[in-house]
């Protein structure tokens, strides 16, 4: 098939020269009026038409340079730089519209928001003293409140508590 077709080679084996950060102003006009050519509405939706890492993930490529789909949509609907890993708030996955992303700040925002409606004060130090909650903090549906950096540590067991690190020396 590639044989009778060459132009399809070069799609199929394209070399990637570098990821780019998603920074303002370092993203070039031709990439942003591209990433606008690969979204189609759906009802509130913005789905993202283009290519998906793992088919959840989207990534635009513009001149053999990846780009992270959500962090572009992020910036150019808020102006600004995202605060880590950045997500479709509203479940769909493929969903790149602006009020619809979510960053880390805008999540833990949410989460200590949804502590107060349920009377709960996600303030100071988590049950092992090893994070503050209101950095880590979030409330399950159930009402008790847990700790992201203790769960992470739990889950990922090369990862340790710094105060950790020196009983393990000993």
């Amino acid at each position: 098939m590639l044989e009778r077709h060459p132009e399809r080679w070069h799609s199929v084996n394209r070399r990637i020269i570098r990821t780019a950060p998603v920074t303002p102003g370092a993203v070039p006009t031709a990439a942003v009026w591209t990433f606008r050519e690969r979204i189609e509405r759906a009802g509130e939706h913005r789905l993202w038409t283009g290519t998906a890492d793992k088919g959840t993930t989207p990534v635009h490529y513009h001149d053999n340079i990846r780009y992270p789909a959500r962090p572009l949509a992020w910036l150019l609907h808020h102006g600004t730089e995202p605060v880590g890993l950045v997500k479709a708030g509203c479940g769909v996955n493929l969903c790149v519209h602006g009020p619809h992303l979510t960053d880390d700040v805008t999540r833990q925002r949410e989460r200590i928001l949804y502590a107060l409606l349920h009377g709960v004060t996600l303030a100071g130090p988590c049950t092992a003293g090893l994070h503050d909650l209101a950095e880590y903090g979030y409330v399950r549906p159930t009402g008790k409140t847990e700790c992201r950096g203790c769960a992470n540590a739990r889950r990922n067991p090369t990862t340790h508590h710094e105060d950790q690190e020196g009983a393990l020396a000993a």
